[in-house]
C-alpha cells in the first residue's frame, strides 16, 4: 500500500484577459500551494478501478478525476492490473481549491511509483493536461505565475506567508461565472506588482495590486462572500478576496492574529501558510 498527501491551493489574484479562438479563456493569476491535504492511500488489486471517499456525495466512479486519472494511467502505461483508491478529503469540495485537480495529479504520481513505470516529467504533464488544466501544477506544487488557458505555469520565489481560508460551505460554478463575465482585462502589470509585494512581504502593498474578474460577478450573486471579505479587512487582514472563482475567500494575516467566525456565520475557516514548495509524499 502507497499513501500520499496532496495540497489545496489558493488564487491570489485573477485576471481573465480575453477570449480565444478555441471559445477559451486566456487567464493570469498566482497559484500557491496551502498546507490543506487531502489524503490518497492506493492498494494493488487484480483489476479493476475502485474508489471510496470519507465524503458521501462525492463520486466514486467515472466522475471522479481520481478514476479518471487511474484509467488514463492504465490506458497509457498497458499496466495490467488493478487499483483500489481510498481518498479521505480535507479540502473542501466545490470550492476553487484545486482538490480534485490534486488529487488526479497525486494518482498518477503515485501509480507511477507503485508500478514503477518511470514515467518522465514531459510524460506525466501531458496526462494531467488531459485531465486538467489545474491539475500539472499539483504534480510539483510551489508558488507559480499560471498562463494561457492554465496549462503555462512558471515557478516562482515567494517566501512563505499565513493564510486563513474561509469555506462558506456552498460551491460556485466554474462554467456559471465564466458565462456571467462582461469584463475582461489586461493583468500584465498589476499580476507583477502583486508578485513583487509578495515576494518583499509587503502585504499592505499587495492589497493595491489584487483583483479577481470573477468578484464582481460571485460577490452580486453571493453578497455574503464580500461582506465576509469587508470582515476580514475589519479584523486586521493585510489582504483579502476570492480565491478563483470561489466560493472559498483568502486573507493574509499576521502569524499572531486570530480569527472566529460571526456569530450565526455558517461556514468554516482554516489557518494555512502557503508552501514554498512541495513534493506529493
Amino acid at each position: 500500500m502507497l499513501t500520499l498527501r496532496t495540497p489545496a491551493k489558493v488564487n491570489i489574484g485573477l485576471w481573465v484577459e480575453r477570449r480565444r479562438s478555441d471559445g477559451y479563456h486566456e487567464l493570469r493569476s498566482l497559484f500557491f500551494p496551502v498546507s490543506l491535504f487531502d489524503r490518497l492511500s492506493f492498494e494493488v488489486r487484480e483489476r479493476g478501478i475502485e474508489l471510496s471517499c470519507d465524503i458521501p456525495h462525492v463520486p466514486s466512479d467515472s466522475k471522479n478525476l481520481v478514476w479518471l486519472a487511474a484509467d488514463l494511467y492504465f490506458t497509457y502505461t498497458g499496466v495490467r492490473s488493478g487499483i483500489r483508491v481510498d481518498l479521505k478529503k480535507g479540502i473542501p469540495v466545490g470550492h476553487g481549491l484545486g482538490g480534485g485537480s490534486s488529487d488526479a495529479a497525486a494518482t498518477l504520481i503515485g501509480l507511477d511509483r507503485l508500478f514503477n513505470t518511470r514515467l518522465s516529467g514531459d510524460e506525466l504533464r501531458s496526462l494531467a493536461l488531459e485531465l486538467g488544466m489545474d491539475c500539472s501544477f499539483f504534480l510539483d506544487p510551489r508558488p507559480c505565475l499560471v498562463t494561457g488557458r492554465g496549462e503555462r505555469i512558471k515557478p516562482l520565489k515567494v517566501p512563505s506567508f499565513d493564510l486563513v481560508i474561509y469555506s462558506p460551505g456552498f460551491g460556485v460554478s466554474t462554467p456559471w461565472a465564466y458565462k456571467q463575465l462582461k469584463r475582461l482585462t489586461n493583468g500584465s502589470k498589476p499580476c507583477k506588482l502583486l508578485f513583487k509585494a509578495l515576494r518583499e512581504r509587503r502585504y499592505h502593498e499587495a492589497s493595491q495590486w489584487l483583483y479577481n474578474s470573477f468578484e464582481e460577478v460571485v460577490y452580486r450573486c453571493y453578497p455574503e462572500l464580500e461582506r465576509m471579505v469587508e470582515w476580514f479587512n475589519s479584523k486586521g487582514a493585510w489582504v483579502a478576496g476570492l480565491s478563483g472563482s470561489g466560493s472559498a475567500l483568502f486573507a493574509v494575516v499576521g502569524p499572531d492574529v486570530e480569527f472566529e467566525l460571526p456569530a450565526g456565520t455558517r461556514g468554516r475557516l482554516f489557518r494555512v501558510r502557503t508552501l514554498e514548495r512541495w513534493g506529493v509524499v
